[in-house]
């Protein structure tokens, strides 16, 4: 082994080297980011042209659902109606049928009308979108990060 003080020193000189994104590398980004616009604009229409079609779809929707709703209106009523019908029925009966086997039985199945009047649902919207936002699709706009983005280091020299 050589000692130390003999070795060959191989100077190497240090040239200044700033930290920056290159021109041909700018170039590729930008054109990367100009297509990521281009696209952006296409999907910020096509959102449009979505919500104008939910905006119709909805409209349409809303009158099935309301005509749903009367409907079940109605037959909650009718139910309703036939419940106490069959209750005053019940209730003319002696006290010793109504306690018997077939009275209990029927009793039973009178209150099972009115639940199954209580068991209609009306039809609701709430799940329904009103539209999509653009910004909820596709989030900020990666151009502008890039545009802040400094093109060089700091202190890079």
């Amino acid at each position: 082994m050589t000692p130390p003080s003999s070795r060959t020193r191989v100077s190497r000189k240090r040239t200044s080297m700033a930290f920056k994104i290159k021109v041909a590398d700018q170039k590729r980004i930008d054109a990367a980011f100009g297509e990521l616009t281009a696209q952006r604009s296409t999907l910020e229409e096509s959102v449009r042209v979505f919500n104008e079609a939910v905006a119709a779809a909805r409209a349409k929707l809303e009158l099935d659902v309301d005509e749903y709703n009367e409907k079940v209106d109605a037959a909650r009523g009718m139910l309703d109606d036939v419940h106490r019908e069959l209750e005053d029925e019940f209730d003319d009966r002696s006290a010793n049928w109504q306690n018997g086997d077939k009275g209990i039985a029927t009793k039973e199945w009178i209150d099972s009308i009115s639940a199954l009047a209580e068991e209609l649902t009306e039809a609701a919207l709430d799940v329904f979108p009103e539209s999509l936002e653009f910004e909820d699709v596709i989030g900020d706009d990666p151009a502008e990060g890039y545009n802040e983005l400094d093109k060089e280091a700091p202190g890079a020299e």
